[in-house]
């Protein structure tokens, strides 16, 4: 490898695979990707059902830990996070879903986020896609991530958006298209049965060859160093020790929620008390780096099932060899999906104009105590928390790089993030309690039946809940004004030359969805600031609201 370039992108998960592809299309332009896990695609990554094994073990993955958490009764809860090429989209649950469009008109609205409102972001999540389905003014057909949706075959599945339609909630043809809200079958990035991870969709072959661009995996970035306040290289941790690698143009780091704002507090830009408290010399006083930590928290509402039809046959043996066999040899059936293929985005109350819950069906239940299926039929709703007003932080456990950061997120700090869960229990269990899961409905494992009140709910609330793995927000983006900000909209670091992030940590508010999509947008628009080029036209589609929202829960 040479020792100089024009960008050098650090990171290749969601984001940095697709920054790195589209810079790397410009051919008198040297780009290296750097990614501190392996150059790997296994069939544990491929296969779609194994999901569980990657978020459970550590091959391929950080495993992060928070600090104890007193909202959750002091529980340290994981973070899986990918550490492969392709970062998460390689280890993650494959859910493609865009957010809601009002997401994006308060980035501009209300975070000073110029350029970023729904209108701006929609031409390049249209080019950074092939999807099979959707109204041509709002889905990509010709990009480099192909995303499908699934025909369900489940009764159960059909029984979820069966339900919902009855209770009176909306349906949406395209929940990533103009109506976000309502019960609709969930987009996946499965194609021909495998994952389509960030690596997969835009590092193919034929990107891979093309002579500007150096994949180094497996060298973690140890710190980005400067002249003055100009990025001017990164330093590597490599089996022969470190090693320096200089730029022309820019670094882009592309490290994640907990990645960027690490390696920029190991880089000396963050909190000057914090550095220098760790040895390390300050660059840039910046206080918002590693603040503003968000994530979605996830609850499991799990039922029994009257009929032998969930897939806990498919998950025992002798039958769970014969799944493995019909994907090894065919990449069809049980294992092909991540069975997770119908949800719903709801508001919790009236008087919200966007969803604050994602109800997502899964027709199995997996025990909290082992994290195995239970050994009956059973199914679960997750209930997951789409609108935290919870913030936490990441900071330095010391200055070596090898240290994994503290993590604290501040779950249910909030009595608003309780009071939502609380609401979201009683949906749920209206919608099971509905006649389209009468044939199916058994008794509630999870929470209980006798779990009613306020207050045995919400300790059950803290004894159960756990992450969605969406950890975000951490650079966030602003004016250069603003304390909260580390990035302008552009996703230059305030106050510093040669230097960008681009991934889930820019968000200011996290997404009302999984970020992988979003992450993949920001990764792809980045290489347009990066070469100063023009930005796509605004796209002006309108996009729904219900137009009840005010009255009206549903």
């Amino acid at each position: 490898m040479q020792q100089e370039y024009d960008f050098i992108v650090v990171g290749g998960g969601s984001a940095g695979c697709a920054l790195a592809s589209r810079l790397s299309e410009v051919a008198s332009v040297d780009v290296l990707l750097v990614e501190a896990g392996p150059d790997a695609n296994p069939w544990q990554i491929r296969m779609p059902l194994a999901v569980d094994g990657l978020l459970n073990a550590t091959t391929y993955n950080w495993n992060f830990q928070s600090e104890a958490e007193a909202g959750l009764e002091g529980r340290r809860i994981t973070h899986p996070r990918g550490r492969v090429l392709g970062g998460s989209s390689a280890i993650n649950g494959m859910v493609y879903t865009r957010g809601n469009p009002q997401d994006y008109d308060s980035w501009r609205d209300e975070n000073g986020c110029t350029g970023w409102g729904y209108a701006d972001v929609l031409p390049y999540f249209m080019r950074m896609e092939t999807a099979k389905a959707g109204d041509d003014r709002y889905r990509g057909r010709s990009g480099p991530l192909e995303v499908t949706r699934p025909k369900p075959s489940n009764p159960l599945n059909q029984a979820f958006l069966d339900a919902g339609k009855a209770l009176g909630y909306p349906l949406s043809d395209d929940s990533n298209g103009p109506q976000h809200e309502g019960f609709a079958v969930a987009e996946q990035t499965i194609v021909n049965g495998r994952r389509n991870s960030s690596a997969a969709a835009f590092l193919s072959a034929a990107v891979r060859s093309r002579p500007n661009l150096t994949i180094n995996s497996g060298n973690p970035v140890e710190r980005v160093f400067f002249e003055g306040r100009r990025a001017v290289g990164v330093r590597c941790c490599t089996r022969n020790g470190p090693r320096d690698f200089r730029v022309r143009r820019e670094v882009i780091l592309c490290a994640g929620g907990v990645g960027s704002p690490h390696i920029l507090l190991l880089s000396g830009v963050g909190p000057a008390e914090q550095l220098r408290k760790n040895g390390i010399p300050v660059v840039h006083d910046r206080s918002a780096v590693g603040a503003n930590l968000q994530d979605h928290l996830d609850l499991p509402i799990q039922y029994r099932c009257k009929q032998p039809i969930s897939l806990r046959r498919s998950a025992e043996w002798p039958r769970k060899a014969f799944v493995g066999i019909n994907w090894f040899l065919f990449k069809r059936g049980v294992a092909a999906s991540n069975q997770f293929e119908v949800s719903a985005y709801v508001r919790s109350r009236p008087g919200i104009s966007k969803p604050n819950l994602k109800f997502e069906f899964f027709p199995l239940s997996i025990s909290h105590s082992n994290y195995k299926p239970y050994p009956e039929e059973a199914f679960q709703v997750h209930c997951t928390l789409e609108t935290s007003h919870a913030r936490g932080s990441i900071s330095l456990r010391t200055a070596d790089p090898s240290d994994k950061p503290v993590l604290h997120f501040n779950y249910l700090s909030d009595d608003r993030d309780m009071e939502t869960f609380r609401e979201g229990i009683g949906l749920v269990r209206e919608l099971i309690a509905s006649p389209p899961f009468d044939e199916f409905r058994g008794a509630e494992i999870e929470p209980g039946r006798d779990v009613q009140s306020k207050e045995a709910l919400d300790q059950w609330i803290r004894h159960r809940a756990t992450t969605a793995y969406h950890i975000s927000s951490t650079c966030s983006m602003g004016r250069a004004d603003d304390p909260n900000a580390v990035v302008s909209p552009e996703l230059k670091v305030h106050g510093i030359e040669g230097l960008r992030v681009a991934d889930s940590s820019v968000m200011p508010v996290i997404v009302t969805s999984n970020l992988n999509a979003t992450a993949i947008m920001i990764g792809d628009r980045a290489a347009d600031f990066c070469l100063g080029r023009p930005q796509l036209s605004p796209s002006n589609e309108p996009y729904w609201v219900n137009p009840d929202w005010q009255s009206s829960q549903r």
